[in-house]
């Protein structure tokens, strides 16, 4: 996986055999051309299935769909600085809980919140700041 995306075709980006590295950049530089910035090795972890929860945070403030937002998604808040922002949880088999994607609040879909939670809770945001 390169600081992009990860590659869709042939062997795709996600390898377990050193052997298939080579396999992987020439298809990248076949699809892409170039490849961004650089690799990403990452530590496969095992999760349970239908767990991840979208968590948005806006101006520090932590929001979930239902309930509290995970301790997690408040040291997400602390230490990120982007005014709007999603934050991707979910659960690993020993029950601990891993960020699994950040993203750009603005183009985050909604999933597992209803346009009405959405709008509820911002509304809500909006008019304590005034």
């Amino acid at each position: 996986k390169d600081f992009v995306k990860s590659l869709k075709t042939s062997i795709g980006s996600r390898i377990s055999m050193p052997e298939h590295v080579t396999v992987v950049v020439s298809d990248m530089r076949r699809f892409r051309g170039v490849i961004e910035g650089g690799f990403c090795v990452r530590r496969v972890e095992n999760f349970l299935p239908n767990t991840e929860r979208r968590y948005f945070v806006l101006d520090g403030v932590r929001y979930a769909a239902l309930g509290e937002a995970p301790p997690i998604v408040h040291e997400c808040a602390k230490r990120l600085r982007s005014r709007f922002y999603s934050v991707d949880v979910v659960q690993r088999i020993d029950g601990g809980l891993r960020v699994v994607e950040v993203g750009d609040g603005q183009v985050s879909d909604l999933v597992g919140w209803t346009p009405e939670q959405f709008v509820s809770r911002f509304t809500t945001h909006f008019s304590h700041k005034n």
